[in-house]
């Protein structure tokens, strides 16, 4: 199944999922978000060396004609970033923005409540003389990003704006995700190639005017050029390695009992050139513990045309992390030709022991690692105009083979405050149902405090394991790990920030295209309660084992004073890990079990006096001391 294409094939893509992720430096604004998850644009990997043919940099706003008749909102030639703008997308980081840049606002609408549809378009004021030119492209950096209902157009007249033809652009960004800032392009040879009247305008369009929900963040514009368009020259815009049972998801790290036998190799290609591209392969380059190659191969891709280029290939994978290049290539831009410096893509991944993660985060190429995050922070309130606590973050895993889980590690937002709260769930896909997600809890932990020591870790444990009973032969308890079986899975993080007292967040790893529903977000206090796509991978990560939870060996960490007491105990750890005390009366009841934190206070006092055994897990190691109450 090919990743782009998978998307009408999931089980669950017909639930009512719409996409969200933001910026831990940029506030967002709550909305009826869209689903958003589609082929990447023609962009980024432009013809540096194209012989340029008409360029403006905005230094003269004469150049430009401004319109929007009777709307709200107009483009604006400026050389400073709208405040309220870089509040919420951060400033123009064009080649030339000192000397001016165009920009439309529209974020000061919404943010004031009163939003009216907008219209506005930005022109060139003069046409441009192309009759020479039948091949020609168009380059501009922009910074942009998206929000509900917000449409990014480029339109093309031949007649010197008599008539006009347009192409949607910006369509495959993800809604409320950090500011794209970037170089984009793309074959106009269609619409102006040839023409002595050629004219290019760009159009911001939002048809909504709900005052909550309506307008958007921004667009900004800067250095444009037409350009000669050349004859040969594909770009692989990206590429993938993932298993043939994943459902399209590209793990950061595989545990070697989930391994699968074969995986799909594949890269998104577009012809940027003039003329059709034939023989087109894709070459991937694979070293690591069991290094391999793969090769996928298309017959044609038509001038500007996009093609997914892929193969199934049978992999055998041991322990270590990979390190990928796949090139693509053709007949006519093939190596060592001009426009080869934009044909390869890296990918990384690991194979662990036991560690899975759909995030690669410390893995990725040098220079490729892209990481916002996303938290009770991320909104001042929910959907329903509450305190966002309760709001969940998840990831989706397949699991192979079955396993256990013996702990769930979450890499935290710098954000995040000691004193917040947190749940895990482990939950089966059908929970997302009509947006019900505690239907089909398979695993639910306790309230776990964050403390200061994981803040400064940067991630928090928390163990899967549960106490079976005491076993009177071995004088101790017996402890089991969560038992997971093969299926489809969301890993959820349940986030409490006690009424924004101490916000939380997770890592989002924005590296790899990942499917829309890769990873969700879910506001449960809303009314009804609303999951969201999010297409990214949260750094939510399971730690798998074989069952035996191996807590046989005894704990030389623990202290557990006074002894005798008077019922208050403390119980401390070196590690500041979280505990898991449990208390027994002498019978071997069962009458204390709960996760604590390294170095907590329990009262006892409303105990009967005389002797408890108390057990505490602490690393996967066991202490036990009997204690007196007196």
């Amino acid at each position: 199944m090919n990743k782009y294409y998978s998307l009408l094939f999931c089980s669950f893509i017909t639930l009512n999922f719409m996409g969200q992720k933001t910026n831990t430096n940029f506030p967002s604004l709550i909305g009826e978000l869209t689903e958003t998850k589609t082929a990447p644009s023609k962009k980024t990997n432009h013809n540096k060396s194209a012989t340029v043919i008409w360029s403006d940099s905005f230094d003269n706003a004469a150049n430009w004609s401004i319109s929007a008749p009777n709307l709200q909102g107009q483009w604006q030639v400026v050389t400073s970033t709208p405040s309220d703008v870089d509040q919420y997308m951060g400033a123009m980081a064009s080649t030339s923005a000192s000397d001016g840049f165009a920009v439309f606002n529209a974020v000061q609408y919404l943010l004031t409540a009163t939003v009216d549809v907008q219209d506005a378009t930005l022109e060139m004021a003069s046409s441009i003389d192309l009759s020479g030119y039948q091949s020609v492209s168009i380059e501009f950096e922009q910074r942009y990003r998206a929000f509900n209902y917000d449409e990014t157009y480029i339109e093309f007249s031949n007649d010197n704006g008599a008539t006009w033809q347009q192409v949607l652009i910006n369509d495959a960004v993800v809604t409320n995700a950090p500011a794209i800032q970037e170089v984009y392009s793309l074959n106009i040879s269609n619409f102006v190639g040839g023409s002595s009247n050629a004219k290019v305008r760009f159009r911001w369009l939002n048809q909504s005017d709900d005052d909550s929900y309506g307008s958007g963040y921004g667009w900004m514009i800067d250095d444009v050029k037409i350009t000669v368009l050349p004859d040969n020259d594909i770009q692989n815009l990206s590429s993938w390695i993932f298993g043939e049972n994943s459902n399209g998801l590209e793990y950061g790290r595989t545990p070697i009992s989930q391994v699968e036998p074969n995986y799909y190799v594949g890269s998104y290609i577009y012809n940027y050139g003039a003329l059709d591209q034939t023989n087109v392969m894709v070459n991937g380059t694979f070293t690591g513990p069991s290094s391999f190659t793969t090769t996928a191969t298309s017959a044609i891709i038509e001038n500007d045309s996009s093609l997914a280029v892929e193969n199934l290939e049978s992999l055998s994978l041991s322990v270590g992390v990979y390190n990928g290049d796949i090139v693509t290539s053709s007949d006519a831009d093939t190596l060592g030709s001009t426009n080869f410096n934009n044909n390869s893509f890296l990918r990384n991944f690991e194979i662990t022991n036991d560690v899975y993660s759909i995030d690669g985060i410390g893995n990725h190429p040098s220079g490729y690692e892209s990481l916002a995050s996303t938290g009770t922070f991320s909104w001042a309130t929910s959907v329903d105009n509450s305190s966002s606590d309760g709001f969940i973050v998840a990831s989706m895993y397949d699991i192979q083979q079955p396993t256990s889980i013996s702990n769930i590690q979450v890499l935290l937002s710098s954000s995040s405050m000691a004193g917040a709260e947190l749940i895990v769930h482990i939950l089966d896909t059908a929970s997302f149902k009509n947006s019900v997600i505690y239907t089909n809890d398979v695993y639910t932990s306790d309230v776990i405090t964050v403390q200061s020591s994981d803040i400064s870790n940067g991630f928090i444990e928390i163990p899967t394991v549960t106490n079976t009973g005491w076993d009177p032969a071995t004088n101790s308890s017996t402890w089991q790990e969560f038992e997971i079986n093969p299926g489809t899975y969301y890993v959820a993080i349940e986030l409490n920030s006690l009424a924004n007292t101490y916000p939380i967040g997770v890592i989002d790893d924005q590296t790899v295209t990942q499917p829309a529903w890769a990873s969700a977000i879910y506001f449960g206090l809303s009314s009804p309660p609303t999951s969201y796509t999010n297409g990214n991978a949260f750094a939510i990560r399971m730690k798998l084992s074989d069952g035996n939870v191996g807590v046989k060996e005894v704990a030389n960490n623990i202290s557990i004073y006074p002894n005798p007491s008077n019922g208050v105990i403390t119980i401390s750890a070196d590690n500041n890990l979280t505990n898991i005390v449990s208390i027994y009366d002498v019978t071997g009841k069962l009458i204390f079990s709960e996760r604590l934190q390294a170095n907590s206070n329990i009262d006892l006092s409303t105990y009967n006096k005389g002797a408890y055994i108390i057990e505490v897990l602490n690393n996967n190691k066991i202490y036990t001391e009997k204690v007196i109450l007196k």
